[in-house]
């Protein structure tokens, strides 16, 4: 198996794509109901994917006796 690299453009678009979605999320008006359901999928994946992350994280720096 091998490591997957990004490029720093890839990071930059998806870093761009994601805060475009934010904006919209944070809407005063709201979103319509179909961007709603799309936008909770995506970031119900963000958040499993982000939390295994983090949890992961967690467990290599944690304190060691």
């Amino acid at each position: 198996m091998f490591q997957i690299f990004f490029s720093d453009a890839e990071i930059l678009h998806y870093k761009q794509c994601f805060e475009d979605m934010l904006g919209v999320a944070q809407s005063k008006t709201g979103v319509h109901p179909k961007m709603g359901k799309i936008l909770r999928d995506i970031f119900g994946r963000v958040e499993d994917v982000g939390g295994d992350i983090g949890r992961e994280k967690r467990r290599r720096t944690g304190s060691r006796t």
